[in-house]
């Protein structure tokens, strides 16, 4: 089987800016990055779709013999691609055209209507990267995330077998090996993360015997899910160790309401000390209103631990952004009371039922003459994103909605000019979109749930000191009203200093990656002892 290497392997269906369908994008685009200036050895394994983003690379190679995997009695070859990213990330590109060589990630609409052979698509992915570890050697670590990464543990398990390896030299996986280990009857440890429990890898139970894993896997301890066949359960049963995305969803999830039937198998987890939530971080330099070129007008202020009298340049870093664009998009600045413009809510979303658009959208809609404008970029189910472009067909000068498709450029703009961020989530594990636009001095207006509530400090409660937002109480049309209009009468206050204080906590909440990357860290080296 060969020799083990001292490198942590990110397994997964996206990684930004190569590619990407959502927050898990962003997770395997930005930890590694961190995990490498510390010194830690990674890589990155994902398909080689045929929307990679070419400049985000600097170099490919392929000069690596084919391999094959049979699904039930169809054989599929695939190639092995080696790459760096800008950022100095190595890369394994796994490639097989009939099944990645594709527009979307999981199919159209960021990945709503799931192309209808996914679990082939994904089974390939683990198949490709336990073969790729015959050519440059086997992680002492795989860390592979959600549905799309489920079938990694046991194609891991079923080629290597399934003793772990491990090894108590601390500091391991930033030196070199003190001596070959062969791979030979011990595999890598496996961590599995869990992004959003409500998206599964559900398909009929006979499909199992089609992917090219072991019989021993279709059991209740693995993949068989009440007669179905779940890649997630599966994953994270047969992981070593099992994280979530935020402190609060790691609670959640072992509830009936936020389980999604699996809340029994992540309790006894919980139970055994196998579960464990870590806030995801973001990008401080990508996302960074200083820096970004994404848009049109950036902060003139060097400090990062931002005082009271720095909402002037905020002020001014707000009404630039917004009127440019605003004149990108068409509408016009309007005036409220006082001579202020009229607050700007952003929409940076997909287009579901759980991020609580449809009930935004109601709102509004319910709202006689609201006084707000908006701008909403997102894609997902069809009635919501015509929901939204009947909005914007009906309001023309107060409200313009971009859908069908995510639009990077757009997005940076938006988190700049936007005064309010709404986010009315019903559930949401972690959400990265509010760190961003807090990052860019953004009020939140969000749901109580998973890393919202981590991340967001309620002006209503009393007990947070410097609040940077408010919690929607009640998820429907009138909770999402109350909460809006309770931020539009601070704004519109003749006082600018409770608007000012806000926007100034908001910007000094910075979460990067550095506190979260040490926990992974820790974790990483004791899954190893």
């Amino acid at each position: 089987m060969g020799q083990f290497n001292n490198e942590i392997w990110f397994i997964g269906a996206e990684m930004a800016p190569l590619v990407k369908a959502g927050g898990l994008g962003d997770v395997m685009g930005s930890l590694p990055g961190v995990l490498l200036k510390a010194g830690i050895n990674v890589r990155v394994v994902i398909p080689y779709y045929k929307n990679i983003i070419p400049q985000n690379l600097i170099e490919i190679k392929e000069s690596y013999p084919a391999g094959k995997v049979n699904f039930g009695e169809i054989p599929f070859e695939f190639g092995i691609k080696t790459g760096i990213t800008n950022r100095g990330i190595p890369l394994i590109l796994i490639e097989q055209n009939h099944f990645f060589n594709r527009e979307e990630v999981y199919g159209p609409h960021g990945g709503i209507y799931g192309y209808k052979d996914n679990l082939w698509r994904f089974a390939m992915l683990a198949h490709g990267a336990a073969y790729a570890m015959r050519i440059f050697g086997v992680p002492l670590i795989i860390h592979t995330h959600d549905w799309s990464g489920g079938f990694v543990p046991a194609v891991i398990k079923q080629t290597f077998g399934d003793k772990k390896v491990r090894l108590a030299a601390a500091g391991i996986l930033n030196a070199k090996l003190s001596k070959h280990i062969s791979a030979d009857g011990l595999r890598p440890a496996v961590i599995f993360t869990i992004h959003n429990l409500g998206y599964q890898g559900v398909y009929g139970i006979d499909d199992f015997y089609d992917i090219g894993i072991d019989f021993r896997y279709n059991s209740s301890s693995a993949y068989e899910h009440f007669g179905t066949l779940n890649s997630l359960k599966g994953g994270m049963l047969l992981s070593d160790f099992v994280t979530t995305v935020s402190p609060t969803y790691a609670n959640e999830v072992t509830t009936p309401v936020f389980g999604f039937g699996l809340n029994g198998e992540l309790k006894n987890l919980y139970n055994d000390g196998k579960l464990k939530g870590i806030l995801n971080g973001i990008d401080l330099d990508y996302w960074n209103p200083k820096t970004d070129n994404l848009i049109p007008h950036n902060l003139n202020l060097q400090e990062n631990n931002y005082k009271p009298k720095d909402y002037k340049e905020w002020k001014e870093f707000k009404l630039k952004n917004k009127k440019a664009l605003f004149s990108e998009v068409s509408l016009p600045l309007k005036i409220g009371r006082n001579g202020k413009p009229l607050p700007l809510l952003g929409i940076v979303s997909r287009f579901t039922e759980e991020k609580g658009i449809d009930i935004f959208l109601d709102s509004l809609f319910n709202w006689d003459n609201f006084p707000f404008q908006v701008i909403i970029l997102g894609s997902g189910k069809d009635y919501i994103e015509g929901k939204a472009l009947y909005l914007s067909e009906i309001h023309r000068d107060k409200v313009y909605s971009h859908t069908g498709k995510y639009d990077e450029a757009l997005s940076h703009k938006i988190y700049a000019a936007s005064d309010i961020f709404v986010m009315p989530s019903k559930f949401e594990p972690c959400g990265l979109s509010q760190m961003i636009a807090m990052r860019y001095g953004g009020v939140i207006a969000a749901g109580d749930t998973g890393g919202l509530h981590d991340t967001v400090s309620d002006i209503m409660d009393t007990n947070t000191g410097k609040p940077s937002g408010i919690f929607i109480k009640h998820l429907d049309a009138n909770g999402v009203s109350w909460a809006l209009n309770e931020l539009y009468n601070i704004y519109m206050s003749n006082n600018d200093e409770i608007w000012g204080n806000l926007v100034i906590n908001s910007a000094n909440k910075h979460f990067g990656w550095d506190n979260s990357a040490k926990i992974y860290e820790n974790l990483y080296y004791n899954i190893i002892k």
